[in-house]
């Protein structure tokens, strides 16, 4: 999880491709259970898609899961990160 760099806004992290942010991961709350909402980053919040919801305690999942969506749309990565 090398790619993943805590906010300074609790609860956010960025998951990131070299030094270009490619996604946000956040902590909310959906009807009362606690999970990580996993979505692409663009600096208008409105242009943003969802990637997926996750367990609260699986953030390895998350960003996994993440990484092989950005993979999966851009092509291979030439990043460190396997």
């Amino acid at each position: 999880m090398s790619q993943l760099q805590r906010s300074p806004e609790l609860g956010v992290w960025y998951v990131f491709d070299k030094s270009r942010r490619i996604a946000i991961i956040r902590y909310v709350e959906v009807r009362g259970r606690r999970l990580l909402r996993s979505v692409t980053f663009d600096r208008d919040p409105a242009e943003r898609q969802l990637i997926g919801y996750f367990p609260e305690d699986a953030m390895r999942l998350a960003v996994e899961f993440t990484w092989w969506e950005y993979i999966k749309h851009t092509g291979r990565s030439t990043s460190n990160r396997r």
